[in-house]
């Protein structure tokens, strides 16, 4: 998770990451600045393209709000955030993009590469997560309630096999992306609430429909953990809690090494949080196991 820096007003310390600090400034900030805030979290790309004039526009602001905002968020001004958030934006590359670049480096042993990415975002775990995050999100999912499992695109693999580890150590389990789009995963949490919690996968490319469901949980007074691979991304927005599983390849748009491993930490700290969980194994085990004999 990102660590907490002091700003340059000397007023109260605001998390390191941009996107991080226009949260925190939205929490308490005045009418004018929260609205600026809030259209820059969920408009992410636009905030690090726009002019002030621009996003004072399409807040319906005023560019001196826009100031106030960067200010308060621990930046001199607005050229100082925007320059920040065209930083965090440049992370996310476009796979075209990113294909001609290796083409035209024309690599030698590709597989090598790719093999050291893999070990890079696993390793990027440890640095973005502390233990206590993986506690918090691991107590989180021992609820009582219900628990829903939302990803789309090829995250929705992701989703099924961490529905399908979790199911013999929880009350329900529900994955939502299992078939229909959005309108059947909507209607599959149409009776999220409180106690229950969502867990939200989304890496690039991002599902807005991801952000709005989790969005949706969370009014109905469900938790929201998010796997993300970046504070950028949109449904960093809508979460309780984040985990980050970084996402980085050399030619895909996203790779799924570090978000499948964390779901692996996941389950296993339910599991060792779980009493019965032995019991409940050996049953498991036991059970497939009589289908498999001769």
């Amino acid at each position: 998770m990102a660590r907490s820096q002091s700003n340059r007003s000397g007023s109260a310390p605001v998390a390191a990451h941009p996107f991080d600090r226009i949260r925190e400034c939205a929490k308490d900030a005045p009418p004018a600045l929260a609205l600026v805030a809030q259209w820059m979290l969920r408009h992410t790309a636009q905030a690090a393209t726009l002019t002030i004039s621009e996003i004072a526009t399409a807040s319906g602001s005023s560019p001196a709000s826009v100031n106030r905002l960067a200010r308060t968020a621990g930046y001199p001004g607005f050229a100082e955030l925007k320059a920040d958030l065209a930083l965090v934006m440049r992370e996310t590359i476009d796979p075209v993009q990113k294909l001609r670049d290796e083409q035209q480096r024309g690599r030698v042993d590709p597989f090598a590469q790719y093999v050291a990415m893999g070990r890079a975002n696993a390793e990027q775990l440890l640095r973005d997560n502390t233990p206590q995050d993986i506690a918090t999100a691991a107590k989180l999912l021992c609820t009582k309630g219900r628990i829903y499992v939302l990803g789309f695109g090829l995250t929705a693999h992701v989703c099924g096999w961490l529905a399908d580890a979790l199911t013999p150590y929880s009350q329900a389990v529900t994955a939502l992306s299992t078939s229909g789009g959005t309108e059947q995963s909507a209607s599959r949490m149409s009776n999220i609430g409180k106690g229950d919690v969502l867990v939200a996968i989304s890496v690039p490319r991002y599902s807005r429909d991801t952000a709005n469901l989790a969005r949706y949980a969370r009014e109905r007074g469900a938790q929201v953990l998010a796997i993300i691979d970046s504070h950028a991304a949109p449904l960093a927005n809508e979460a309780d809690l984040r985990l980050l599983a970084s996402a980085a390849h050399p030619m895909l748009p996203s790779s799924y090494v570090a978000v499948q491993l964390l779901c692996e930490a996941l389950v296993g700290e339910v599991m060792r949080r779980n009493p019965a969980a032995v019991s409940l194994a050996a049953e498991l085990t036991e059970s497939i196991a009589s289908q498999l004999r001769a």
